[in-house]
């Protein structure tokens, strides 16, 4: 870490995206921390942020997790299996310790020169710092080095969650989102009522084609994260768990926006929205 540019105090973070690794704190106290993420790469990328279970380490989760997942792309990349086999393989493929995880939130996806804040709540243990995406070429994000692991230590930040003023509800069959949808600068409570689910925001043009951005977020496809994007992705809240709850910042210009979610995108679970 070069902490003149991932700095971070008790409560507060600083979070560079590169192509491709993360300029991450390597420790943190628990409790609420806020997250500034900026994504400095010319590629959009996320944050997918999971705590391992006891005893294990990045390095587990690298070979464990990552590398066969990459293999089982590989071979769908190649036109060798189709989504529904590469599904199965992938979980079979899944260690059982992956049952043992805990979700913990993270960055939706994010366009090249962006920044917000997040706000997520930690308990003490060791968590991964995980972006799946693909390069143009085809590559996971994660094999070409951005993932790794970040401590949460038993001393508390002892900081309460901010302030919002739009509230995003995620459940298996259903994404409502409240509040003071206008132009400006926004707090977005995101929490989730069931299963993991996460919510990721798009700037929609009047040329976006919605079924273009459902092969490109629905998880297992070929197109999935595979630039260029649809649309342009201004961040959101990565999975969360059964009953947890994030926060991230939104910049809203007139126009219409797209909320929708991985988990919940094959059941026509999303929202668009229009700012006046």
């Amino acid at each position: 870490m070069n902490s003149s540019e991932a700095d971070h105090t008790d409560h507060a973070i600083t979070i560079l995206a590169e192509d491709y690794a993360f300029d991450a704190p390597d420790e943190i106290p628990s409790g609420w921390t806020k997250i500034e993420f900026t994504n400095q790469g010319e590629e959009p990328h996320l944050m997918y942020i999971e705590r391992l279970p006891d005893g294990k380490s990045v390095d587990d989760y690298a070979a464990d997790v990552v590398v066969p997942r990459t293999e089982i792309w590989h071979e769908q990349r190649a036109g060798e299996i189709d989504r529904a086999l590469t599904l199965m393989k992938t979980r079979a493929a899944f260690p059982e310790w992956r049952a043992e995880r805990t979700l913990a939130g993270g960055v939706g996806v994010v366009k090249p020169g962006h920044t917000l804040e997040v706000a997520l709540y930690f308990e003490p243990g060791s968590y991964i710092l995980d972006c799946y995406m693909k390069t143009e070429d085809g590559e996971l994000h994660n094999m070409e080095g951005m993932v790794r692991e970040l401590h949460v230590t038993d001393a508390s930040s002892d900081v309460t969650p901010p302030d919002h003023d739009i509230e995003v509800t995620l459940s298996n069959h259903e994404m409502v989102v409240e509040g003071d949808l206008t132009p400006g600068r926004h707090t977005v409570q995101v929490h989730n009522e069931e299963v993991g689910h996460n919510v990721h925001v798009a700037r929609l043009e009047t040329d976006t084609e919605m079924q273009d951005i459902i092969e490109w977020i629905t998880p297992y496809n070929l197109e999935y994260f595979w630039p260029p994007a649809p649309a342009t992705f201004i961040g959101g809240i990565h999975y969360l768990p059964e009953g947890g709850t994030g926060y991230f910042t939104l910049e809203l210009e007139p126009g219409r926006y797209l909320f929708i979610s991985q988990t919940t995108v094959d059941r026509d679970v999303w929202q668009e929205v229009t700012i006046e």
